[in-house]
């Protein structure tokens, strides 16, 4: 367990105990669009996952806001994920990247995803404020290749699962602890469709109705001992 700050809209900064954290994986609310995920993956040498969607718990000390990250080798890529915040009594929204090992994945996607630092912003909003319009709600991650920025991944969150059932599944097969729990809630398609692996991201989460933005930038830095 470690404990991260968050600063509300209000400027009020809250502390959130990280006790768990679980990655929602092929969690898109259009099964086609999972199943289109799911070819981009094979092309990758991915298997299919047994059951859709998915939950991958990992280490909650993976979590991080630092700005930039550890990873070993060059095939490690970041996800632009809405990330909920939940406890007993309350549920705050930030934004946050599952970053992972792309050549683990073919081997194991569980192992891939432990391999990794999870990003995830500094700012933070009630999930009350936002139930309402939720699926209005943007996604947005750019990628910085040998200092060129670049769009690589945008849509709504409308397309992964509702925010009420991501947090139905994972109270059924998540055994969510009380409080501290940190769930990244799945990602939009990469433009394109095909990875991409960059030196920076930068995660952008837009709400249109209040006009809000999160935003999080972090390096990646690769650490494997070159031969």
């Amino acid at each position: 367990m470690h404990k991260l700050k968050f600063i509300l809209p209000n400027q009020e900064i809250i502390e959130f105990n990280v006790e768990k954290a679980l990655c929602i994986g092929y969690s898109g609310r259009n099964q086609e669009m999972v199943k289109k995920h799911i070819e981009e993956l094979s092309r990758e040498g991915i298997a299919p996952p047994p059951t859709v969607p998915m939950i991958y718990p990992v280490s909650d000390i993976l979590v991080t806001q630092n700005e930039t990250i550890d990873v070993l080798g060059e095939k490690t890529s970041g996800e632009v994920e809405f990330v909920l915040l939940k406890s007993k009594n309350t549920t705050y929204l930030t934004v946050g990247s599952d970053h992972t090992d792309r050549e683990l994945e073919g081997y194991s996607i569980p192992y891939a995803k432990q391999a990794t630092p999870k990003p995830v912003a500094k700012y933070a909003w009630a999930v009350d404020e936002l139930v309402e319009h939720w699926d209005d709600i943007m996604l947005t991650c750019e990628i910085n290749i040998e200092g060129q920025w670049e769009t690589y991944q945008e849509g709504q969150v409308s397309s992964v699962m509702h925010i009420s059932d991501i947090l139905t599944l994972t109270e059924k097969r998540g055994n969510l602890n009380e409080n501290g729990n940190v769930l990244f809630g799945g990602t939009v398609p990469i433009l394109g469709g095909s990875f991409k692996y960059g030196d920076k991201y930068r995660l952008t989460m837009h709400d249109p109705v209040t006009n809000r933005k999160i935003t999080h930038e972090y390096a990646v830095r690769d650490i494997s001992v070159k031969e």
